[in-house]
């Protein structure tokens, strides 16, 4: 792997992994455009460390508080993060480890432009349109199990590729009436054990030779980078309530998934 390689599949990581948009989607669409082959086991594993040392910068105030509330008598102000978040974020990632444990051997034999493009069309898009509608709540900051149950299920069912698992996480967090700034939050959170989860399936696959320092380095560097300021971009959009604009590029990627599909 060349040094320019690795560092676009550094952005490529960095940028579509938080970006409601796929990251498997636009890797399988880059494999099929551009003719790279799928990261060696431990390079992808390394990537996905960069993005998850992103989310850990990106959330360093709410965890500190999550992790010093486990020593702590008192419980979290209101609005804070606390040892319930702690309780929500393990009830979220129950269901999506039980749903990516079930269908990943599915998903590595059913990885189809069809699939991928049906997907973008009739999942990621429209959920992206769909949060111009909310359900009021009277506590928008409060998060009850059921909905970190539900915020997981979809969670997992973003293992299928052309299904963005931040898109559909924080697009359901705003339909059940979190509040924007929660949602986009909680969704990074509960992201954490799932890109480490996603990184222990490799790591149980067998772990590759990793290409060489510099572009070793320079991917995990340029996903990490790349992974922060996606966050800071998607938390900006929804907050000012403008997460919609992600559709019109997820519709174009789908319309390009169906004509390679007929093109063959």
């Amino acid at each position: 792997m060349t040094l320019l390689q690795s560092i676009f599949l550094g952005i490529l990581q960095g940028a579509t992994e938080f970006l409601p948009v796929s990251s498997s989607g636009h890797l399988f669409l880059a494999q099929r455009l551009l003719g790279l082959r799928e990261p060696e086991l431990a390079f992808d594993t390394l990537l996905h460390l960069g993005t998850l040392f992103a989310v850990l910068f990106f959330l360093r105030r709410e965890l500190f508080d999550m992790l010093s509330s486990l020593f702590r008598g008192e419980r979290a102000a209101a609005g804070g993060w606390g040892r319930r978040e702690v309780f929500l974020v393990i009830l979220s990632t129950i269901p999506t480890g039980i749903i990516g444990i079930a269908f990943h051997d599915t998903v590595e034999t059913d990885l189809t432009i069809w699939g991928v493009g049906v997907r973008y069309l009739l999942l990621t898009s429209f959920l992206l349109i769909s949060n111009l509608r909310f359900r009021h709540k009277w506590d928008p900051d409060r998060i009850d199990a059921w909905e970190a149950i539900a915020i997981g299920i979809l969670q997992g069912a973003a293992v299928f590729p052309g299904l963005s698992r931040s898109g559909s996480t924080i697009t359901l967090a705003l339909l059940l009436g979190i509040s924007p700034s929660r949602s986009v939050k909680y969704s990074f959170l509960i992201s954490l054990p799932a890109i480490l989860g996603a990184a222990l399936v490799n790591l149980h696959k067998g772990i590759s030779v990793l290409p060489g320092p510099g572009p070793s380095a320079a991917g995990f560097v340029f996903s990490l980078l790349v992974g922060y300021l996606s966050l800071l971009v998607v938390e900006r959009l929804v907050v000012r309530g403008k997460f919609i604009r992600f559709a019109p590029y997820t519709f174009l990627l789908a319309a390009l998934c169906f004509y390679l599909n007929f093109r063959g």
